[in-house]
């Protein structure tokens, strides 16, 4: 999991080596399903500036389905989230609204993980990119013909996206998408859509699932509930309990994969399969391939995943990557960067302890430790290679 980044360059130098490290990992490596390559591009200052990207112009123009046909096992990847996802719908009961009303609607995502990375579209002119991120899975470094049509094709999609207003054809595939979206959200609401829909889960009010309870409730429920059974792959025969002290809703007894970031929900013995989560509690849950940040983990097993300012109590952690949280469980290999441990904490002699002062392969505690700070392990100093 680590990844091998260049710096700007023109788009004939990039090109040539762009098929130098793929010819390269074909002789020498390999790629699985957590594979991908990353395309940054960005203009001269004196041609194109992305402070004048149509962002919504280009979402509607990049064809999904097509990259989809070649590297089909990037379609719902956590990493590369579809951006048709980030157009509003949930505000509108009609579909055939004005295109710019959507357009200033828009809201750009907060996080990187999806097919394209707007986070640095706004910022000067010299440090501007947008960032690619569809291709990937096992193999994709034998196609190079592949490759090298995505790039062309993703840099004209972005010029041509550029200080351009929309036309006829921007506004029939944003009224499809609209239409299909609004009707399936708007069909949602109805307690008695949803049984039908999802026969093999069972909504609960205060762990109470009786018909007219539940249905008393579904309406100041059902966008939350929506938001769960969106941003995860086939949600099924599960409970989903609302908790109107807390207004929080626990996912009991599911098998949870997410396609999108699954935000504020509580699981109860689970099975978490891969995805990320944020502001969420997990109790007696069997966890991996997952990233998980600002979180309550309790009686739980973590495998190959990143915890990051998480409160782990009575768990087992393997091969993870722990940092800014408190540690009171078991860690059995894997990577302790930063944090704090309980009472209870135990650290296989095979982790790897990333210390201030120590390198990264053969770290321990720091020794200069004040006494009240025993049971904390610094972050580490920054390294270059």
């Amino acid at each position: 999991m680590v990844e091998l980044v260049t710096g700007p360059m023109e788009y004939n130098d990039a090109k040539f080596y762009l098929i130098k490290i793929l010819k390269f990992i074909q002789n020498y490596g390999y790629t699985n399903e957590k594979s991908s390559i990353h395309f940054n591009i960005s203009f001269r200052p004196t041609d194109k500036d992305l402070n004048d990207l149509n962002v919504l112009k280009l979402v509607l123009n990049t064809d999904e389905d097509e990259i989809y046909r070649f590297y089909p096992s990037r379609k719902e990847n956590i990493y590369a989230k579809s951006i048709k996802k980030i157009i509003p719908y949930k505000e509108y009961d009609f579909f055939n609204i004005p295109i710019d009303a959507v357009k200033n609607n828009l809201m750009l995502p907060d996080n990187k993980y999806f097919g394209i990375n707007f986070l640095h579209i706004n910022d000067d002119k010299k440090n501007q990119r947008l960032e690619y991120r569809y291709i990937g899975g096992k193999d994709y470094e034998m196609n190079i013909g592949n490759i090298v049509y995505f790039l062309d094709r993703f840099i004209l999609d972005t010029y041509n996206s550029i200080d351009v207003g929309f036309n006829q054809n921007d506004a029939d595939k944003l009224e499809i998408y609209l239409e299909e979206n609004i009707n399936k959200f708007k069909t949602f609401s109805k307690y008695d859509n949803f049984i039908v829909e999802f026969p093999t889960i069972q909504i609960q009010i205060d762990q109470n699932h009786m018909y007219e309870l539940v249905s008393s409730y579904f309406g100041r429920i059902y966008e939350k509930l929506w938001d769960i059974i969106e941003g995860t792959d086939n949600l099924k025969d599960c409970i989903i309990n609302y908790i109107t002290e807390t207004q929080k809703m626990e996912i009991v007894d599911a098998e949870v994969k997410s396609n999108l970031v699954i935000d504020g929900f509580e699981f109860v013995n689970s099975t978490i399969l891969d995805g990320i989560y944020e502001n969420c509690n997990f109790y007696g849950c069997e966890i991996s391939n997952t990233q998980i940040s600002k979180s309550k983990i309790e009686a739980s097993n973590i495998l190959g995943s990143k915890v990051l300012s998480c409160r782990v109590e009575s768990s087992t952690l393997t091969d993870c990557y722990f940092m800014n949280g408190f540690l009171n469980s078991d860690m059995n290999g894997g990577v302790y960067r930063s944090g704090d441990l309980g009472p209870y904490a135990s650290i296989s002699p095979d982790t790897k302890i990333v210390g201030s002062s120590d390198n990264f392969f053969d770290t321990k505690f720091d020794s200069q430790q004040k006494e009240e700070d025993k049971g904390a392990i610094k972050g580490y100093k920054k390294w270059i290679i």
